[in-house]
């Protein structure tokens, strides 16, 4: 991979890490070098393109997971292929605390397969400052110097030209539109700083708030996946499972071979952050409680517990999580026709068991067939969760009623303001707009919200209602119908829904008509 032709480019800046412990730094510093481990991987010029290079390492740690070896391979990649001369590298000294090394990359890649193990990955670097005080670092960048990763680009807040400057004996100018730090970027860099045993925990609900979202929309999850990813950070379970009120942790995602790693055992249930956003509803994105009764209990306890909870099933599953079946009405009608006292054990059926990220659309039918489908937990052993035809049913209402509830606001809007069309809307619109704007039926949410903010036209429409609560709900729902255009398992907030509601009932009342 090394030989590949790159373009050119502007400088880029790095942070290399000399080892959790800093056992590489001393050797770095003394030879002007920075380097890496993943001894085990040899030469990594040998590895054609990123297909080969993440081949060799998941043949390499073939107990690391998915998510693990993709991390490592894209640190790989960027020490190798993206790392130019003439690019600066940031250490962060665990020999000297309180100091930052920062040089400039000053030679290519190079395999050194006389050296010690942990010191054969090098590039050749010109350190021009060992002593940069931490403190001297504003807190933005300071974040971005805490990633638990051994590689990893240093690219926000104009990052190249403020290393520069610190290299150059400068002080850190900061950011040129003075940003503070984001809760996300607090969150992380706490969650970074934690023991893998004592890990910052939180509800997805309270993950998203940080990234200022309710929902997880394609391009949220995509934010959040690349900001673990940049700080070697991953969820366990994954916070795009699950309902919004499930509580998921925090993460070391895993640095180096011999350095913090998810456990194999627990590999199954962390979140893979270099996957690409899921675009396809799973089941692991509808509730699904269980219930169940073991394997030595009587018949009459499950039929309490479906008599009490209005089940038509409950899952048979011992302690030990050994799964038995289901016990249905269907077939304790049967147990009793075939024997005068059935047991548990009599009216035990075969019942369908699917992975807890199968695609929703490939078990509709199993579903409805059935009745029911139980769910695999991650570790694809135990069986935790059940998804039955009512569930289905009330999701897909629950999905599609705010799109039908935004239609008819929107058909509303548009039959009580075409009258003012031509003469008093499309002469109001911005020039590129009026040629493609025809109908009333091509105006866009906004366009109604900027019309009917300006009090004369509001005069014109005539609707005896307060202006400025109006024009808040309208902007509120014009807000929640672009949630509603992006693809996310979570349904809208109350908040929205209750505009949606208030702005709906407010049309109706002004115009009655169906």
């Amino acid at each position: 991979m090394s030989g590949e032709q790159q373009p050119i480019r502007e400088h880029r800046a790095w942070l290399v890490r000399a080892g959790s412990n800093g056992e590489r730094e001393n050797r770095a510093l003394g030879e002007g070098l920075a380097i890496i481990g993943w001894h085990e991987m040899g030469d990594l010029s040998q590895y054609r393109d990123w297909s080969d290079l993440i081949n060799a390492v998941r043949s390499t740690y073939p107990n690391q997971s998915r998510a693990v070896v993709g991390n490592w391979a894209g640190q790989l990649q960027k020490f190798d292929t993206e790392i130019a001369i003439g690019d600066l590298v940031v250490m962060r000294l665990k020999t000297r605390p309180g100091c930052v090394a920062i040089g400039r990359v000053s030679g290519p890649y190079e395999f050194r397969a006389d050296a010690s193990e942990d010191f054969r990955q090098v590039r050749r670097v010109d350190w021009l400052r060992t002593d940069v005080p931490w403190e001297s670092i504003r807190s933005d960048l300071r974040a971005s110097l805490g990633s638990l990763l051994t590689v990893c680009e240093l690219a926000r807040h104009n990052a190249v030209e403020r290393i520069t400057r610190l290299a150059e004996g400068d002080k850190d100018p900061g950011f040129a539109e003075d940003e503070e730090v984001t809760s996300s970027t607090e969150l992380l860099e706490d969650a970074a700083d934690r023991d893998l045993r004592s890990p910052r925990e939180l509800t997805i609900r309270s993950l998203l708030e940080h990234w200022g979202a309710e929902r997880r929309t394609a391009g949220v999850v995509s934010a959040i996946k690349a900001d673990l990813a940049g700080k070697g950070l991953t969820t366990r379970p994954p916070f795009t499972e699950g309902e919004l009120s499930s509580t998921v942790a925090i993460i070391p995602l895993g640095t180096e071979p011999n350095g913090t790693t998810v456990p194999t055992d627990q590999a199954r249930e962390v979140e893979d952050v270099t996957e690409p956003v899921p675009v396809t509803r799973r089941l692991n994105n509808l509730p699904a409680k269980l219930q169940y009764v073991s394997s030595t209990d009587d018949l009459t306890r499950a039929i309490t517990i479906m008599v009490r909870n209005n089940f038509s099933q409950v899952a048979v599953i011992d302690d030990n999580g050994a799964y038995h079946g289901a016990v249905t009405w269907e077939s304790i009608g049967k147990a009793h026709v075939a024997t005068d006292r059935p047991t548990l054990t009599d009216a035990i059926v075969r019942a369908p068991v699917v992975d807890h990220d199968a695609l929703l659309l490939d078990q509709i039918r199993t579903i409805y067939d059935n009745g029911f489908v139980f769910v695999y937990a991650p570790d694809r052993q135990r069986v935790t969760g059940i998804l039955t035809a009512s569930d289905l049913t009330e999701q897909s209402g629950t999905l599609a009623r705010p799109f039908i509830l935004v239609e008819e606001a929107e058909n509303r809007l548009r039959r009580a303001l075409e009258p003012f069309f031509f003469d008093h809307i499309k002469p109001k619109l911005p020039p590129h707009m009026r040629k493609r704007v025809t109908s009333i039926a091509d105006l866009t949410f906004g366009n109604y919200v900027t019309w009917l903010t300006d009090k004369s036209h509001w005069a014109m429409v005539g609707w005896r209602l307060d202006h400025g609560q109006f024009i808040d709900l309208l902007e509120t729902v014009r807000r929640a119908r672009n949630d509603l255009m992006h693809f996310s398992p979570d349904p809208l907030s109350s908040d929205k829904e209750a505009a949606i509601n208030g702005l709906l009932e407010l049309l109706r009342t002004v115009d009655p008509q169906p």
